[in-house]
């Protein structure tokens, strides 16, 4: 079981601006500053404080660029990676190179410095971009893992008995590929669940907060196994949602877009799923 995968999905929307933001705000503060790398003031097209901000602009809009494409390449053609931290760390390499470049490219716009289109500032700018973006990252790891591991004690600090449950709460088994990956569940705990490969992801509610767990069975045979519980709807290709725990659908004849409470991440509905979708949805509103 995979509970809150560290490397995936941690520039889903909400996070993805909240990075940018602070990628801003740091780079722009650490540039007036510390001023870290060598400037000829003599060479500046504008103030320097101007320089600054075109700096740290850029790195910005290229990481939310950058991770928005990704992000929509992820959820279109979901897969399951076997190396997530390769994954997240080779993207990131990427992504550095692509702010190297573009702070190369900058460079005519702000420098009047006849070498600005020579290889040995697009080593300088490129270098800088990897030296920063490690800095910048590593303590971004370090943060998160603290905050993380924080927020894990404080829970396990809560005695049980200041858990409150609803009763009658009846578990579905579903049995997976291997044994070790059967898991039951309470239905008002399942959220939904996302295709990768031959495993999902499903995001559930837990006792101590939201998780992702990840189980080695096909979205197929899951909807399969759970075809005779209502609430349970295949909405898209990718995904399988629980519609008892949508808080808001948004949308139009193309797809929806379902959103729940206190989960950054929403589920599409499909073209092909709306009539379906509809009717077990208003029937749902109906009830209530």
């Amino acid at each position: 079981m995979i509970t809150e995968p560290y490397f995936s999905n941690w520039y889903d929307p909400g996070k993805l601006k909240q990075m940018t933001g602070l990628l801003f705000l740091v780079s722009f503060l650490f540039l007036l500053l510390f001023r870290p790398f060598t400037v000829t003031e003599s060479e500046l097209k504008y103030s320097y404080l101007f320089t600054c901000f075109l700096h740290a602009l850029s790195p910005a809009l290229i990481m939310f660029s950058y991770f928005t494409v990704l992000t929509y390449f992820q959820k279109h053609n979901p897969d399951r990676d076997e190396r997530p931290v390769f994954k997240w760390v080779s993207s990131i390499a990427c992504m550095l190179f692509l702010i190297g470049l573009a702070s190369f490219l900058l460079r005519d716009l702000i420098y009047t410095n006849p070498n600005n289109w020579s290889l040995r500032y697009l080593w300088e700018e490129i270098r800088n971009a990897y030296l920063a973006g490690t800095l910048f990252f590593s303590y971004f790891l370090f943060a998160r893992s603290y905050f993380l591991q924080r927020n894990t004690q404080l829970l396990a600090a809560v005695p049980a008995s200041d858990i409150i449950l609803p009763e009658n709460r009846e578990k579905i088994f579903v049995k997976a590929h291997v044994k070790i990956d059967d898991f039951n569940f309470h239905p008002a705990d399942f959220l939904f669940a996302r295709a990768e490969g031959n495993y999902v992801e499903i995001t559930m509610r837990r006792a101590n907060g939201l998780q992702k767990e990840l189980r080695r069975i096909s979205l197929k045979q899951l909807e399969l196994q759970l075809a005779g519980y209502e609430g349970f709807l295949r909405c898209h290709r990718a995904y399988l949602v629980n519609i008892q725990q949508v808080a808001d659908c948004s949308g139009n004849s193309q797809g929806y877009l379902l959103s729940f409470d206190d989960v950054a991440e929403e589920v599409p509905v499909s073209r092909a799923n709306l009539e379906q979708f509809d009717r077990r949805y208003q029937q749902l509103l109906s009830a209530n």
